[in-house]
């Protein structure tokens, strides 16, 4: 997965499942995890004039209302809908699912919730696999929030100088149990971290913008 790439495929990837003959319960899960994400959702359903699905929403007078799903609903709601097709056929097939700046495709609290799905042994009985890359360092954060990545599933890259990138596992920098790993990895102890200097952008910007002026 790609984020905005490859979005319009995956949304018609999860449109599909929902009509899928041979696994009815998709549509049933499909709606759990969109009433799951706190998106508002209440039901889904299909669109007597154009065919297209129609996710209803919680109105405050306690009633639902139908938005149209290409112009109404927001970037979040077509990414998780687009996240989910993809995701549960992996889950079913046992497979591997690649993403790309998963922090891209979803708020950093859905993020986390997905990495813990693959790591539940009764959500992922079939034992599928979920490698990504991501600048989210909040999946990194501390055992007392219940992180959901371990210090061996977490690889780092970094940028040489030469140009060149290094990869190379989070546990080479040996942190300590229990130590706050988003922390750290800000503060620059594992590396892979730019190489910027607080200000440093505005202090660019401000000069150049001084000698535009002058």
């Amino acid at each position: 997965m790609t984020p905005e790439r490859d979005l319009s495929e995956r949304v018609r990837w999860t449109k599909q499942l929902l009509t899928h003959q041979d696994h009815a319960g998709y549509h049933q899960r499909i709606v759990q995890m969109l009433q799951s994400a706190d998106l508002g959702v209440t039901r889904l359903d299909t669109d007597p004039d154009t065919g297209d699905i129609r996710l209803w929403h919680r109105t405050p007078d306690g009633g639902e209302l139908p938005l149209d799903f290409q112009t109404e609903e927001s970037l979040g709601t077509h990414a998780w809908f687009a996240f989910l097709g993809p995701m549960l056929t992996v889950l079913d097939q046992g497979s591997v699912l690649l993403v790309d700046e998963l922090d891209s495709s979803l708020h950093p609290t859905l993020a986390a919730e997905v990495v813990r799905v693959f790591q539940d042994p009764a959500a992922n009985p079939r034992g599928a696999q979920l490698i990504f890359t991501t600048h989210d360092a909040t999946l990194l954060g501390s055992e007392v929030l219940d992180r959901p990545l371990k210090r061996d599933q977490v690889w780092i890259t970094a940028k040489r100088r030469s140009g060149e990138t290094e990869l190379y596992p989070l546990t080479d920098a040996k942190p300590r149990k229990g130590e706050n790993l988003e922390r750290g990895y800000l503060r620059g102890r594992y590396g892979g971290v730019p190489r910027v200097t607080a200000g440093e952008i505005v202090r660019e910007l401000s000069r150049q913008e001084a000698k535009a002026t002058a």
